[in-house]
Order: C-alpha cells, then sequence, then structure tokens
C-alpha cells in the first residue's frame, strides 16, 4: 500500500462521519475498526433487512461492502473521498444474527485507492460465514466533505462541483470519467459517460 498525504481521519471523526449517513442510521451499522489501510463494520440483521426466503437482502450486501471499501480508503487517502465504483460476488445466502464487514487497502495512489471487502454473517456459537466478497475504487475529491458533516460548510456541493473535483482525478493508467452532451429531445436526455484513456 502506498502511503498518501497525512490524514486527520481518526476513529471519533470516521463514526460521527458514519453517523451523519441517514441510511447507515436506518440499517443499524457501526463502526467497529477503523485505521492502518482498513476498517469493519457491523450490523445486526434485523427481519427489515432480508428478503423473500429470509436471507439478508443483497442490497444490505452491497450497500455494507460500499460504505467498509471507502471508509477503508479514507484512512489512506483522507476524509474527503466518494466510492469510484465496486463490484461483489455473493458466495452463500447471509442468514444469521450480525454482519461483519472487513476492508482492507490493496493499493493507493494520491488521488485514488483500490479496496478489498470480505462480508461475514455471524451467530453466536457458530463459525462465521463467508457469504460475499467485494472490490471498489475509492476518489479523493477536492471538497472538504467533513467540514459539511461539522456543519461548518453553509452550500452543499452540487453536482457541478463533483464533476469539477474528477478533472483533477488521473492516474497513469487512464484520465478521469467525464460528461459527454448527448442529442437533446424535447425530454432533456441526461447526459453520457465515458472513459477517457490515457495515451
Amino acid at each position: 500500500m502506498m502511503p498518501t498525504e497525512a490524514t486527520s481521519l481518526d476513529l471519533d471523526l470516521a463514526r460521527q462521519v458514519l453517523a451523519a449517513q441517514p441510511f447507515a442510521t436506518l440499517v443499524g451499522t457501526e463502526l467497529a475498526e477503523f485505521g492502518d489501510g482498513a476498517a469493519t463494520l457491523l450490523i445486526e440483521v434485523q427481519p427489515e433487512h432480508g428478503q423473500q426466503f429470509g436471507f439478508v437482502h443483497g442490497g444490505v450486501l452491497a450497500y455494507a461492502a460500499d460504505n467498509t471499501l471507502t471508509f477503508a480508503a479514507s484512512t489512506v487517502l483522507g476524509p474527503n473521498v466518494l466510492s469510484g465504483g465496486f463490484t461483489i460476488t455473493y458466495l452463500r445466502p447471509a442468514l444469521g444474527e450480525r454482519l461483519r464487514i472487513h476492508a482492507t487497502v490493496l493499493g493507493a495512489t494520491r488521488a485514488q485507492a483500490v479496496t478489498h471487502c470480505d462480508i461475514y454473517v455471524e451467530s453466536e456459537g457458530e463459525e462465521a460465514v463467508l457469504c460475499a466478497v467485494a472490490q471498489g475504487t475509492t476518489r479523493r475529491v477536492a471538497s472538504d466533505l467533513t467540514r459539511d458533516i461539522a456543519g461548518e460548510n453553509e452550500t452543499p456541493p452540487t453536482e457541478e462541483d463533483e464533476i469539477d473535483d474528477l478533472d483533477d482525478l488521473t492516474t497513469d493508467q487512464f484520465a478521469a470519467v467525464k460528461p459527454q452532451e448527448t442529442a437533446k429531445t424535447t425530454d432533456q436526455a441526461p447526459q453520457a459517460w465515458s472513459m477517457v484513456v490515457a495515451e
């Protein structure tokens, strides 16, 4: 793992960031471990987390992976990060009392980190079962998102601000994703996104 700029994000502030996420509160997410390129989230399984067969819904597992991947990345990139995308593979149904989601940074540049995540389901007196794995990319953004958490920014960042932030994110392999105008229709079609490959 390549170290990046020093970060002021510690376990206490990371827990504040998590507590500021309404969806995390709805799901009942807790941050158990944070630091040194890794993070662990816990979710006590509730009936509301289930799908029609009684297993934890795949959407809950995907949310858990996405959030844990991003928290792990923020230990090396700092607090101003957003998920750039991830993939998840479901290995077996999640049926148990608690989800333990652990993510570690595989590698990082100044602007982004690639992170791996394992999702376990646990029950009292039983061995934890690996039910899904995920890998994702997290990007650093220019906006000071922690000031938003602390209520110091009067105006939240706009979509245009986030697109501007993408202009600064490049690696040796590719330039950041940028919007391209598509043909206008009477319904104002949304912009298309494309990957610009560097020479």
